[in-house]
């Protein structure tokens, strides 16, 4: 196969050749990396939400095939649809396979006035989010810490990373949240539109920032935060080091995770959901041959997600409870 674009980029395209699949037909996938709901919105064709134009699913200079470019056949997403703002029946409920298990993570900037903090809790969160910043003191218990502040910085309402952290910590999915930025290494409030980055890579990028002085806090998926893991805190006072991380989800000590789905457009073709579901047994997708299979044995060595089936525990809803 050969590749187009960049994933720094957030656009990829593929094409070759899948013989179990499509026998000797040249398969070409498109890919658009963007929040979870704003993959959901683009399979519903909703409304976006002010300030929030979505991406083409197409690379730049791509135009082969002809099909439409604009809009996604399937959507990878961390958060269920009910969880979103887009739910059934208010708009068509989606039909979709769950791949595997998704670990986020709370992290500390890398400014020194964020070396002391280790540790935060849903309480702590709840009283950050509404504003954006809360009194150092709250994480450290030093008195003379009152009057410095910390910041959050965060992800746009149509991310999925963002409804989950949110929904974990009890404070409300879709609620809104108060979130700063870096402008000229100074912390800045978000007064955009759809606050928060589209990315994980724009939150990393702030916590990455050690020029600033500012304190910061932001979360991300694990993955994403790998290149940062030594600023990870603990979560209500479990670490989400990978290290120990998979083995207390698997187990429900750590709560902040949530289930991979992949949803269909409404209509796709049976052609088309084979590159996912597989031709051998394709009602178990995850034993068959397509792509979900695929991911399941990619996962068995992946950093920071975890296999669907060495899961010990489950929960009926993005930051419901968890239960054997």
């Amino acid at each position: 196969s050969t590749r187009t674009g960049t994933i720094g980029n957030n656009q990829v395209t593929w094409t070759g050749t899948m013989p179990s699949l499509y026998g000797s037909s040249t398969v070409v996938i498109k890919t658009s990396f963007s929040g979870s709901v704003e993959g959901i919105v683009n399979l519903l064709g909703a409304p976006n939400p002010t300030g929030v134009t979505q991406p083409p699913y197409l690379n730049p200079g791509d135009t082969t095939p002809t099909d439409n470019d604009t809009v996604a056949d399937v959507a990878f997403s961390d958060v269920v649809q009910d969880t979103t703002l887009f739910a059934a029946p208010t708009y068509t409920a989606l039909t979709g396979d769950i791949v595997g298990v998704v670990t986020f993570g709370w992290f500390r900037g890398a400014a020194t006035s964020a070396s002391t903090l280790a540790n935060i809790t849903g309480q702590q969160i709840n009283a950050l989010i509404p504003n954006g910043t809360i009194a150092k003191s709250l994480f450290t218990g030093v008195a003379g810490d009152v009057s410095t502040p910390v910041y959050l910085v965060g992800r746009n309402a149509l991310s999925g990373t963002r409804l989950v952290t949110q929904a974990d910590a009890q404070y409300g999915a879709n609620s809104d949240s108060g979130l700063y930025n870096l402008v000229s290494n100074v912390a800045t409030q978000d007064g955009s539109a759809t606050p928060g980055f589209t990315s994980g890579s724009g939150v990393r990028g702030v916590l990455q920032n050690s020029v600033t002085t500012d304190a910061f806090v932001g979360y991300l998926s694990i993955n994403d935060g790998q290149s940062i893991i030594a600023q990870n805190l603990t979560y209500n006072g479990v670490s989400g080091n990978p290290t120990t991380m998979k083995a207390d989800v698997r187990n429900g000590k750590y709560s902040l995770w949530s289930f991979q789905n992949v949803f269909y457009k409404p209509g796709l073709t049976s052609q088309k959901k084979l590159l996912f579901k597989g031709t051998t047994t394709p009602l178990v997708p995850v034993t068959s041959n397509g792509l979900i299979k695929a991911i399941d044995t990619t996962l068995a060595s992946d950093y920071g997600n975890i296999q669907l089936s060495t899961m010990n525990v489950t929960r009926p809803s993005d930051g419901g409870s968890i239960t054997p």
